[in-house]
This record gives C-alpha cells, structure tokens and sequence, in this order.
C-alpha cells in the first residue's frame, strides 16, 4: 500500500510541476483542433439546413401534386356521376 501511495503522490508532483509546461506546448494544437471542429459543426449546420430546405420544398411539391390530383378526381367523378345518372335515367 505504501509503494502505491508514494508512486501516486510522485505523478502527482511530476504532473504539477510538468502540467503548466505541457500545456503551453500544447495549447496551440488544443486551439487548432477546437477550430478545426467549430468549422466542421459550421459546416454540418449549413449541409443540414440545405437539407431540410431542400425537404421541405420536396414536401410541398407533393402535397401541391396530390392536391391538383385530388381536384381533378373529383371533377371527374362529378362528370361521371352525371353522365352516369344521365344515361340512367334515359334508359329507364
């Protein structure tokens, strides 16, 4: 147990005294990598947003679509349905 506490308090006097060394080291490569990543998230955002619009506009052309088809189908019924009942009724 004593073995384990003395190498433990070693890394952690090695880390305190080594750390803020190593940190300015590697603070530039920290900020580099940050950046690299906010500019892929920024990127991600504006792929995501043509996406979506490009979705929504899909969306709304279908749904004109099946309007307009939904319209004709029920003037077509309607002209049916009346030659339909006309013809019926001069056959009787």
């Amino acid at each position: 147990m004593r073995g384990g506490f003395l190498v433990g308090l070693a890394i952690g006097a090695g880390a305190a005294l080594a750390g803020p060394a190593f940190w300015r080291s590697a603070r530039p490569a920290a900020k580099k990598a940050m950046r690299a990543g906010f500019e892929g998230y920024v990127v991600a955002r504006q792929a995501a947003a043509r996406m979506a619009e490009e979705i929504e506009d899909l969306v709304a052309e279908v749904s004109h679509e099946m309007t307009e088809a939904a319209a004709e189908a029920a003037q077509a019924g309607e002209g049916i349905i009346r030659s339909g009942n006309g013809a019926a009724g001069e056959g009787e």
